[in-house]
């Protein structure tokens, strides 16, 4: 055999395998399903109107900055779906807390791939 021909003969099957090797690893990142990155940024922007009526309403003291903790328990109504039960927690400034009294109802945003995650509508207040 001459050496071109043996070149040739250990370079092909390596060329083959190098080959079949790089094909299977991008089809098997082509299959694996991208995992989605979900924040809180994403989950608001996703928000829909919805509203509720306020169940309970307990409001922290007012401090420096001029807001207070609020814990509310809600009676959710996001279209399309039945009304739910929810508990939330947000920071609400001092000339907004008489909108979260107890049987008032409140506008609000819900993520309808996360109804748990509600956000206020407006920047009188902000989540925890």
């Amino acid at each position: 055999m001459n050496p071109i021909t043996e070149t040739i003969a250990i370079a092909l099957p390596l060329l083959t395998i190098g080959l079949a090797i790089w094909f299977l690893t991008r089809v098997r990142k082509q299959r694996k399903p991208k995992k989605e990155k979900v924040d809180d940024r994403t989950r608001q922007e996703r928000a829909v109107w919805a509203w509720a009526n306020i169940l309970s309403s307990t409001q922290g003291p007012v401090s420096s900055f001029g807001v207070s903790k609020v814990e509310m328990e809600l009676e959710v109504h996001l279209p399309g779906s039945p009304m739910y039960p929810a508990k939330v927690t947000w920071l609400v400034d001092k000339e907004s807390l008489g909108f979260i009294e107890k049987g008032k109802e409140l506008a609000l945003k819900v993520d309808p791939q996360g109804p748990e995650h509600i956000y206020p509508n407006g920047s009188w207040a902000k989540p925890l």
